[in-house]
């Protein structure tokens, strides 16, 4: 089943209350930080029985294999993962410069970190030549098909088929959250 919502909340007339009436998932933003402990907590508490919780981030990872980057990771991995079993996917975004050669070492950070916090459904957005090591590995690619799982933002056509999750943007007035 493809679940269908919008990437945030905020602006929702009635807020999230209504929101999770509408929809059964959301794309939070952890692009600028990481949601806190309590708001986290409060939003679990307030959705519905299988709803689920996505979050986009994180403009603070590197992507470089490091100990300042496992600490990121294993922060805001954990942190997703406070959602429990409200939680959706994580959507990545690799900037442009990061090389093959590279993303490999940092996948393989990646994988080591997952071992230790558990498992986190990932999807990633990256460049061409990074999608070949991605769906090797067998993570998700954002609005491409033939992954784990779907997830797909703004898509231009809805599938018929496949499961995951679907995020449009807010209309306007709304911000992300």
């Amino acid at each position: 089943m493809l679940l269908q919502g919008l990437r945030g909340y905020r602006g929702y007339p009635g807020g999230f209350r209504a929101y999770r009436n509408a929809f059964p998932t959301v794309e939070l933003s952890w692009w600028h930080r990481v949601g806190d402990k309590r708001t986290i907590s409060r939003l679990r508490s307030l959705a519905p029985e299988g709803f689920r919780f996505s979050v986009y981030g994180h403009k603070h990872l590197t992507f470089l294999p490091s100990g300042k980057e496992r600490r990121r990771l294993r922060r805001f991995l954990r942190r997703f993962r406070l959602f429990g079993p409200k939680a959706g996917a994580v959507r990545l975004k690799v900037p442009q410069d990061v090389a093959p050669e590279g993303f490999a070492r940092w996948l393989d950070l990646l994988e080591e970190v997952l071992a230790e916090v558990g498992p986190v459904p990932l999807a990633f957005e990256g460049e061409v030549p990074l999608k070949p090591l991605l769906r090797e590995r067998g993570y998700a690619l954002v609005n491409e098909a033939g992954g784990p799982f779907l997830y797909l933002v703004d898509p231009v056509e809805v599938p018929q088929e496949g499961e995951g999750y679907l995020y449009r943007t807010a209309p306007k007035g709304a911000s992300e959250g």
